[in-house]
């Protein structure tokens, strides 16, 4: 049985898919990583970036989108998957697809390193695929003990992920807030944009906290909405966005 050391909540967040994605200046990479989960692609995937880039919801979309393939697929976080007896790997070597987010924190335990090494060895040894996810291109990874895993990971497709101008984040905060039916002015969301750190989990977490917000009080967005919405929220510390 595949990972049954593995708690159940490892799960896919509900807006990781393809559809929720803004692609903008990484539609390339978008289209790559749907090649790769609808037909398995040539090559297995790394992509790279700073937090809040996208890559947690990317390989989610990718596990998600591979399933509805009818494809044997996984997302694995490695940070929480490491708090795990190795014995938890057992049988996702015979999946399909695998996606492995934060390479990074493998590597901080060198025997994790190497059970990442055999793992990856072994989806490769039946021609499944690997996505996987650092924060940095293989090359500027601390891999010098472990040369064979820079041989693996270079051998990937390797997609750097770009980050979204204001444009962009407007189209993002517009296409989010479409998929909620949510009716977002866009006077209010260049007022997000010039209130809010220019990141996208903080956008998101402040669309979240307006969504709800406009659910229960039956108020539609507006600017003295959303200044009130939000410093109610940032005096009491819920503002905080994710990393």
């Amino acid at each position: 049985m595949i990972g049954t050391q593995l708690t159940l909540s490892v799960q896919l967040a509900d807006a990781a898919s393809f559809d929720s994605f803004h692609g903008g200046p990484n539609a390339a990479t978008v289209a790559a990583l749907r090649r790769l989960a609808e037909d398995g692609g040539e090559a297995s995937i790394l992509l790279h970036g700073a937090g809040g880039s996208g890559k947690t919801h990317l390989l989610q979309a990718v596990a998600r989108a591979a399933a509805q393939q009818r494809r044997r697929a996984a997302y694995l976080p490695l940070a929480q998957f490491r708090q795990e007896d190795a014995a938890a790997l057992q049988g996702f070597e015979t999946l399909e697809l695998l996606c492995l987010d934060d390479v990074g924190s493998a590597l901080l335990d060198r025997r994790w390193a190497l059970l990442l090494l055999r793992l990856i060895d072994a989806v490769h040894a039946h021609g499944g695929r690997c996505v996987l996810s650092a924060s940095a291109p293989p090359d500027s990874l601390p891999l010098a003990p472990l040369p064979d895993l820079r041989t693996r990971l270079a051998a990937c497709a390797v997609f750097g992920l770009k980050p979204l101008d204001d444009a962009e984040l407007r189209a993002l905060l517009r296409k989010r807030a479409h998929l909620r039916g949510l009716d977002l002015p866009e006077d209010v969301a260049e007022f997000l944009l010039r209130r809010l750190p220019r990141s996208v989990p903080a956008l998101l977490a402040a669309l979240d906290l307006l969504d709800q917000d406009s659910l229960t009080t039956q108020r539609r967005l507006t600017i003295p909405f959303a200044q009130q919405v939000l410093g109610v929220h940032a005096h009491s510390g819920a503002q905080k966005a994710p990393g």
